[in-house]
């Protein structure tokens, strides 16, 4: 019980590779905001007793000086339905988060508090995705629930903060990413899909370049290379999120995988690629998220 806990929790620390590097241009630069900022999302089916729970893990008190934004069932539906199943987002809104902006190069610090389906490097990659690479974050709920009302709740955050709308592909490419990778890291393992969904990521400008036959055949060799068997399922679903790549400005980020930390260790593939930590990965990609306002 507690590997396969562990397991998911790389996902969404080992995809969000990628709610990650995906769309990094979701928001305007967040590098703009002042360090020291301090944001709040919460759910909007807790008891006044669960939201005072919440804000016991947040570690701040709820006195009214945090500008706090409620998160509703219909939020989430709003910016994840079509990506995310419904029996994951449910009918009710619980989780919620934190969020306190730090100081460049600090990194991000993640804590998690009953979230059962999305895991701390899967939020990873959707704030680095949407520009955050810098901040202490606490996502909480005072119940066990998936997760996904807090993550809505860090969208609507920065579009506040910030003052712009997200702009549809970036959002919808960085969130069928992180999907994808929660999806294939219960099939395959953690590692895998993410070491997959990175190296496809790399090569994103030659994938572009191929009809579907031959991008599935990249795809085959970069599993096979790394003695990953995939279904054709899997391999469809692989090749559909690289095609979605070809909406959005990946450059900025893939000039940074080279320089992804050995902290899972490091896969070697035939292309000459590397797979380092997909955690390291998140903290280095920063100034490269605007441009892609509607």
């Amino acid at each position: 019980m507690k590997n396969k806990l562990t397991k998911r929790l790389w996902c969404f620390s080992l995809v969000i590779v990628m709610l990650l590097g995906t769309t990094a241009a979701v928001f305007a630069d967040a590098t703009d905001i002042t360090p020291g900022t301090e944001m709040i999302a919460v759910g909007s089916s807790h008891t006044d007793a669960q939201r005072n729970k919440v804000y016991e893990y947040f570690g701040v008190e709820r006195n009214g000086t945090i500008p706090e934004i409620i998160v509703t069932n219909k939020d989430e539906r709003s910016y994840l339905l079509g990506h995310i199943s419904e029996a994951k987002i449910g009918t009710t809104s619980y989780s919620s988060v934190y969020i306190k902006t730090t100081e460049e190069g600090n990194g991000l610090n993640l804590t998690l508090h009953n979230i059962s389906w999305l895991t701390e490097d899967a939020y990873v990659n959707a704030l680095t995705t949407v520009g955050i690479t810098d901040a202490d974050i606490v996502i909480a709920s005072p119940i066990s629930v998936s997760g996904t009302a807090a993550l809505t709740g860090i969208y609507m955050a920065y579009e506040k903060e910030t003052g712009e709308k997200l702009d549809e592909d970036a959002k919808n490419v960085a969130t069928g990413e992180l999907v994808t990778t929660g999806e294939l890291s219960e099939e395959i393992g953690a590692e895998e899909a993410a070491g997959m969904i990175n190296e496809i990521k790399r090569q994103s400008d030659d994938l572009e370049g191929m009809n579907d036959t031959d991008a599935l055949n990249m795809i085959r060799d970069i599993a096979d290379t790394n003695n990953i068997t995939l279904s054709e399922a899997q391999l469809q679903k692989l090749l559909s999120l690289a095609r979605s790549y070809e909406k959005v400005d990946l450059s900025g980020v893939r000039d940074r995988l080279d320089e992804i930390s050995d902290k899972l260790g490091t896969i070697s593939i035939d292309t000459g690629g590397i797979w380092n930590s997909i955690k390291g990965f998140f903290g280095s990609i920063g100034n490269w998220f605007s441009g892609l306002f509607d």
